[in-house]
């Protein structure tokens, strides 16, 4: 009975030992391989740490490729590619030993932190202007600018971008810009008063037929200012539409606005009133949005050009950047005074004249 003991206790203890050289449960330590000495943390930029063991180890090497492992008698050489994403990372050195056995060394990198801040878009008028932003960084950042009317000087964990005063009559549009590690991040500028957009346009759109088809066609576009914000978006010289202005992002131009009036019988009025219309308008699929909150930009491209632009997502299959005008026999927008469709302007571009 002594006996059949032994043998099992012997057999028990020689499983567990193949078990822990398994690479999925790794012990921590196995004959030969005890660590001396580790440095298994790195910078984002990389570089090289060592790994000093007890003996030399037969073999070792990491489990991901960012990581590369070099012998040198008892001392591992790891070296680390830059880590260009934001997110820090981890891999395993494995070490062993001539019979095999194994132990593990969790390897650590810290992420990049890098870029301008989002959602900080410069939107500005005329006059010059100054503004700080947060810009903390782990790494060395080239500050600059794409024009020369932008500045960007680097102040602590800070960035001051200034802006000179536009004096051209025009729109203008530059970027902050950021490079580090091969990596590089901009920041919109835009200066604009709504003076710079005052003025005369040629306006190319698809508009309606009697057929109902679509057919491009050109109309004349005025802007006026009628205050410091507040402008008129006057079509062909008969329909004014009330818009507003914010600097350097352009006009926002509400659905629910009269544009004009027609007596269609004495003291019987019908009332022609602004609407959201669909880039994907056309005959048998005319879809447009009759209401009071809803809006189009008209907005700066990256050359300072005026292009009508969709303000808010109102369907998950469509775009509405173009507008028209519907037929109500009430000044309001309600669905029972509809009368139909007064005019539309299907993806409209304008051209300033000269």
């Amino acid at each position: 009975m002594n006996n059949f003991i032994s043998i099992s206790l012997a057999t028990g203890l020689t499983a567990l030992m193949v078990a822990c050289s398994s690479d999925k449960d790794l012990p921590a330590y196995a004959a030969g391989l005890s660590v001396v000495k580790a440095q298994t943390t790195f910078h984002v930029l990389g570089g090289t740490q060592e790994v000093t063991l007890a003996a030399q180890p037969a073999q070792a090497y990491a489990q991901d490729a960012w990581l590369a492992v070099t012998k040198k008698g008892e001392t591992l050489v790891l070296t680390a590619e830059t880590n260009t994403s934001p997110q820090t990372r981890n891999t395993l050195l494995v070490i062993k030993n001539q019979q095999g056995d194994s132990i593990t060394l969790n390897i650590h990198q810290e992420g990049v932190s890098f870029g301008l801040p989002v959602g900080e878009e410069i939107y500005t008028a005329d006059e010059a202007f100054e503004k700080s932003l947060a810009t903390p960084s782990n790494v060395t950042v080239d500050y600059g600018a794409t024009e020369s009317w932008i500045t960007v000087q680097k102040n602590g964990e800070n960035i001051d971008v200034k802006v000179a005063a536009n004096t051209t009559g025009k729109p203008r549009v530059g970027w902050v810009t950021a490079k580090a590690v091969g990596l590089t991040d901009s920041l919109r500028v835009v200066q604009a008063s709504l003076a710079d957009i005052e003025g005369e346009y040629i306006q190319t759109a698809l508009m309606r037929l009697p057929s109902r088809d679509l057919e491009k066609k050109t109309t004349k576009v005025r802007i006026v200012a009628t205050g410091t914000n507040k402008a008129n978006f006057i079509v062909e010289d008969k329909y004014a539409w009330e818009v507003s202005f914010t600097p350097g992002k352009g006009l926002t131009m509400y659905n629910g606005k009269i544009v004009g009036k027609n007596e269609v019988k004495p003291g019987v009025f019908e009332y022609l009133i602004t609407v959201i219309v669909a880039d994907d308008f056309r005959k048998g699929h005319e879809t447009a949005i009759n209401g009071t909150q809803e809006s189009v930009l008209l907005t700066f491209d990256d050359k300072g050009n005026l292009v009508f632009k969709e303000a808010q997502k109102l369907a998950s299959e469509q775009t509405f950047a173009s507008y028209g005008w519907n037929r109500f026999s009430d000044s309001k927008p309600v669905m029972g005074a509809f009368r139909g469709i007064g005019e539309v302007f299907v993806k409209p571009k304008l051209k300033r004249k000269p």
